[in-house]
């Protein structure tokens, strides 16, 4: 086949100051080159002269079979002029992206041009090409004879290039079907936007769609490369921030893809030769940004670190030097690296979605082994909550079984303390001893209905209470079995009723009547109002107002002059144990308050506190 192809001499000439045209351009300082023509961004026209000299067997031919093609690639190209000499005249055929053929000559992405015959022993055609995409120039005169067999190795390479990444994209596809993780959905935007990048690079959507126009056409493959890179550094991103904690890093990651979405409208600007150079910027720069978050990372999983450092260095190694040649090409002399263009057929998202697959794979593994432990550590918290609820199954028994036998040697204390004094009523010696006795077993019954009720708190469970309590008839039950009963000044509304558990309220009412009269101003007033309604408390009160309609709550207040105890801590008088030191010669524990705030917190009730010159005040305030 290399014997029947045309012989050609290539050289070419970038017009800097647009000064030349076809009649002209003959007299410019062409350069020579090979059959690929690097040459970068250019904004000036680029001038091709090429020197074909026909084979010996295709000019002796005549069935024709040796018509020679010309053929100009890669399809992004925006305007080629074709300039053939004839019949003493300049003919043109223009082709480019812009300006879309109706019948192709070539099976592939290539422009093919069927030149006319020329009677000399050579002939010389021109092309000037303009375009805003980065000139990476394949030329080359064919005859159509051994047409079929060139464009058959291109086309080997474009299906293998849209196999694998349509491939790439049904898994995508199963894998967001599958996970449902952002990691996986921003996959798939990647394998979509490069599979559709292939499509259109290749001029799959100018045969599909020949009403669109070349201006979206042109822009198509451009805006997928942006959307690729949009994707790459969201899917990067949402695996990396989980590990790195840096301000910095994530501040860098949303301006660029801030600056990837102002770019992709800046391309339908006057700004559209900037447009595709600040994305080449863009994508030689943001594995940069990554690998400052990864080197940032604590706690990333090993084969995901080493992963992202091996697949970032051979990018920079495989595509950073394409790049680079690129955005700079006068300085490093048309240096281009192993990629050779846009349209290069290992462009299609293999790399990444092989990195991505075993991201997937070795995150999906070590949530595998987190949930494991999460489940293995769920079983242990809950054989230890079985085992500490035996053990307060076994306390609540144990607490059960010793209030109810000490009460029945104290009832007994009592009863023959009793008996005794009746019988030794003139001996005051003895007398006094069994007044001491009685304090003593008062003491201990005391503690033991507190160990009691904390025990009953312990094991309370709320239910709906339909029990309706009259307020009146439960403080009167509650101060009836007080000696002094004048101290008691209550005022009661008539339609104050609490539905809550009647148990609680007597823990409640009962321990906060109790102390008000046991260290209460001796002899001095204790005020008791229950009325329903959930207004302000007085100015100086700490009293939060809930939040509902006054039926909705019954507000219970006890107050009470200071003793001589003195005024009990604000901070502490809550807390268990906590007495104030200048009551300690009193009988109790400082259990009791501790046991009004459970139980108020057992039925959704609030205990407040405030303190007035020499009066302390308890709020409670039940719901209905």
């Amino acid at each position: 086949m290399a014997s029947n192809e045309p012989a050609v001499e290539q050289s070419f000439f970038i017009d800097s100051k647009f000064q030349f045209d076809i009649n002209s351009v003959e007299g410019a300082p062409f350069k020579p080159f090979e059959k690929r023509l690097n040459l970068g961004y250019q904004a000036a026209p680029i001038w091709v002269r090429m020197r074909i000299v026909p084979s010996l067997d295709s000019s002796a031919a005549n069935d024709g079979t040796q018509q020679m093609i010309l053929r100009v690639g890669p399809h992004d190209a925006d305007l080629i002029e074709v300039y053939e000499f004839d019949r003493g005249q300049w003919q043109i055929q223009t082709i480019g992206d812009m300006f879309p053929q109706k019948e192709k000559s070539c099976a592939d992405d290539y422009y093919c041009v069927n030149l006319r015959e020329s009677a000399s022993p050579s002939t010389i055609i021109y092309l000037k090409i303009q375009t805003t995409n980065f000139l990476i120039l394949d030329t080359d005169v064919v005859t159509l004879e051994n047409l079929a067999a060139v464009t058959g190795n291109r086309i080997k390479r474009i299906f293998i290039s849209l196999t694998l990444a349509s491939v790439l994209l049904a898994i995508g596809v199963f894998w967001v079907v599958k996970y449902q993780s952002s990691m996986t959905v921003c996959f798939a935007g990647v394998q979509a936007s490069i599979f559709v990048y292939l499509l259109s690079i290749y001029g799959f959507p100018s045969i599909w769609f020949p009403s669109w126009s070349p201006v979206l056409l042109d822009a198509l493959p451009h805006v997928m490369f942006i959307l690729r890179s949009f994707f790459s550094i969201l899917t990067i991103f949402v695996v990396v921030k989980s590990y790195c904690d840096s301000r910095f890093y994530v501040a860098m990651v949303y301006a660029i893809l801030v600056i990837c979405v102002l770019n992709c409208a800046l391309f339908f600007t006057d700004y559209k030769n900037f447009s595709i150079r600040l994305n080449l910027v863009i994508f030689s720069i943001y594995p940069a940004i990554h690998i400052f978050g990864v080197a940032k990372s604590k706690g990333m999983i090993k084969n995901v670190r080493i992963l992202f450092f091996v697949s970032f260095f051979l990018f920079y190694v495989v595509l950073l030097p394409t790049v680079v040649g690129g955005l700079f090409f006068s300085l490093f002399n048309g240096f281009v690296g192993p990629i050779q263009n846009i349209s290069d057929w290992r462009l299609n998202g293999l790399m990444v979605g092989a990195v991505i697959f075993l991201l997937i794979k070795f995150e999906e593994e070590h949530r595998e082994k987190l949930k494991a432990e999460e489940l293995n550590q769920i079983r242990i918290d809950r054989i230890e909550a079985d085992s500490y609820a035996a053990l307060l199954s076994d306390r609540n028994t144990m607490i059960d079984l010793l209030t109810h036998d000490l009460k029945n040697p104290l009832g007994t204390i009592t009863f023959a303390s009793r008996a005794l004094k009746e019988q030794l009523q003139d001996n005051q010696t003895a007398t006094q001893k069994l007044r001491h006795i009685d304090q003593c077993v008062n003491r201990m019954n005391s503690l033991i209905e507190h160990v009691a009720v904390s025990a009953r708190l312990d094991r309370y469970e709320s239910l709906p209470s339909v029990m309706i309590s009259p307020a009146a008839e439960l403080i009167e039950e509650l101060t009836e079995t007080y000696t002094d009963q004048s101290r008691f000044h209550v005022k009661v509304e008539a339609n104050a009723v609490f539905t809550a558990d009647r148990e609680m309220l007597t823990v409640i009412f009962g321990n906060l009547i109790n102390n008000a009269y046991k260290y209460g101003h001796a002899g001095g007033d204790v005020a008791i109002t229950v009325k329903p309604t959930g207004s302000a408390s007085p100015a100086d009160s700490i009293v939060t107002v809930p939040t509902a309609t006054e039926t909705d709550w019954v507000c219970f207040e006890i107050s009470n002059a200071v003793g001589t105890f003195g005024m009990p801590d604000q901070d502490r008088v809550f807390e268990r144990y906590y007495r104030h030191p200048n009551s300690m010669a009193v009988p109790g524990m400082g259990l009791g308050l501790s046991l009004v705030k459970a139980a108020a917190a057992k039925i959704g009730a609030s205990v407040d506190f405030r303190h007035a010159r020499d009066t302390v005040t308890f709020t409670v305030r039940v719901p209905n």
